[in-house]
C-alpha cells in the first residue's frame, strides 16, 4: 500500500495524528481505523460547532448620560433624560443630602 502525501494539520495534538491515520489506513480496507478515523472526526466535529465565539455587538465610547442597552442580542446606545431633569434629580438629591444633616445635627 502506498503512503499518502497528505499530512494532518500543524495544529495536531495525538487525537489528530490518530484520526488522519485511521481516515487514511480505512479508506484502505480496514474497517476498525476507519470506525477510529470517522469517531474522532465526528468528535472534533461536534466539540468545534458547539464551542461559543465571541461576538462584539458594539464598540464605541459611552459619554456622560447615555446607557448601552443590550437586548435580544442588539446592543443600543440611548440618552438618558434631558438635561434639566437630570440637575432637577440632583437638587433632589441635594436637598435629601441637606434634609439629612439636619436630622443628624439636631440629635
Amino acid at each position: 500500500m502506498a503512503r499518502s502525501l497528505r499530512r494532518a494539520p500543524r495544529e495536531s495534538g495525538i487525537l489528530r495524528i490518530v484520526e488522519a491515520r485511521g481516515i487514511t489506513r480505512g479508506m484502505g480496507g480496514s474497517k476498525g481505523w476507519l470506525y477510529v478515523g470517522t469517531g474522532l472526526w465526528t468528535l472534533r466535529t461536534i466539540r468545534r460547532l458547539g464551542a461559543r465565539r465571541e461576538e462584539i455587538l458594539l464598540s464605541e465610547e459611552l459619554k456622560p448620560g447615555q446607557r448601552m442597552i443590550i437586548a435580544n442580542g442588539v446592543a443600543t446606545i440611548e440618552s438618558t433624560a434631558s438635561p434639566e431633569a437630570t440637575s432637577a434629580n440632583l437638587s433632589r438629591r441635594a436637598a435629601k443630602k441637606q434634609a439629612r444633616v439636619q436630622k443628624k445635627s439636631k440629635r
